[in-house]
């Protein structure tokens, strides 16, 4: 398909796909709904059926939300070829790293072959792991290296590396995670100007807001030095650029790091005193700069990837109050479960 063409079928299936985004009143009518009208309406049975405790209800939700995106993401992918698709794909393939970080837990744990596959979600084959492949290494390093040999071979090189230097798991998650938002800004610097300037301003918000949720937590949560700290950053963010973390990693009191953020992170978290409140705060910054690509922008491949990220955000609310409600959670606890308190200015057919 030539470049006019695909852009112009991104821009239009985006459109038709935005209008199955949650308003501010569909998701309050969610909330009083039963659950078993919410089960019929959207198909959920699957969630319930053998869901004999709460793990197992959690782990039905999640593999329902990604089985939807992947559907989806399949539409948009379909007659796509070069830089819009391998955005649209690289984007997706953090739900795999889901995968590879199952598989080194389970190494690490020595967990039989069964239970650590039991784990592991059902992926497209594009950016699937060779999960019986890796599963029969023999070490963490040789399931990495194995790795290697995939296209996830930049991932698994770096994270080769950090854990060969520290060799424990919770740096090694980090540069999983580094490593993907380097190889997303990677792929976004192939394309067109006009596309690299519009992904660029996404998807550096969305790696500020990934940054400061790690740099509380890390900070404030687990006690790690400055050092540690930023070490484990991504320093490519839109506002959180490298000079600004290194700065904000030395505050050692929650408040006064909400007070020395820039811009719009320090208005939109202003008044957050917990990491609960921060990721919630941070959760409402991350709609409203996918909503506004979703409206406004030219790229069409960044119309898609804003309507990905949103989706994967109202499929979670759905399923949280799908959870909340078989839990039989009181009103308040589903609100705070769906972040449905600081929903404003929903995304509905009208926006896009």
């Amino acid at each position: 398909m030539t470049a006019p063409a695909s852009h112009t079928y991104l821009k239009t299936r985006a459109s038709i796909m935005a209008k199955r985004l949650f308003t501010t009143e569909q998701l309050e009518a969610l909330l009083e709904t039963p659950l078993e009208q919410m089960v019929q309406r959207f198909n959920l049975a699957g969630i319930l059926e053998n869901a004999t405790s709460e793990a197992q209800l959690n782990r039905a939700a999640e593999r329902a939300l990604i089985h939807t995106l992947m559907l989806e993401l399949g539409v948009l992918l379909r007659p796509l070829d070069g830089f819009a698709r391998d955005i649209l794909i690289h984007w997706t393939r953090k739900f795999e790293l889901y995968n590879l970080k199952a598989l080194i837990r389970g190494k690490l744990q020595g967990l039989p072959f069964e239970q650590i596959n039991h784990n592991l979600y059902e992926l497209p084959q594009l950016i699937s792991l060779p999960h019986d492949r890796l599963l029969r290494t023999e070490s963490v390093l040789e399931l990495l290296r194995s790795l290697e040999r995939t296209h996830y071979a930049d991932i698994a090189r770096q994270a080769r590396q950090v854990f060969e230097e520290k060799n424990e798991p919770f740096s090694l998650d980090a540069a999983i995670d580094r490593s993907y938002y380097t190889g997303l800004l990677r792929r976004i610097n192939r394309g067109e100007a006009q596309d690299q300037r519009e992904l660029e301003q996404l998807v550096a918000s969305l790696i500020d807001q990934q940054n400061l949720i790690w740099l509380l937590r890390y900070r404030f949560s687990y006690a790690l030095s400055p050092t540690e700290t930023y070490y484990l950053m991504i320093p490519f963010g839109r506002q959180l650029h490298q000079e600004r973390l290194k700065s904000l990693v030395n505050i050692d009191q929650f408040g006064a790091l909400i007070e020395a953020l820039p811009g719009r992170l320090k208005t939109r978290l202003e008044g957050a005193d917990n990491m609960l409140d921060a990721e919630r705060l941070l959760d409402q910054e991350t709609a409203d700069q996918a909503r506004r690509a979703l409206r406004f922008s030219v790229s069409a491949v960044t119309r898609s990837l804003a309507y990905l990220v949103l989706r994967e955000m109202d499929l979670k609310r759905l399923y949280a109050l799908v959870q909340g409600k078989a839990l039989n959670l009181s009103e308040s606890l589903l609100r705070i479960a769906a972040n449905l308190d600081g929903v404003k200015q929903r995304h509905g057919s009208s926006h896009v």
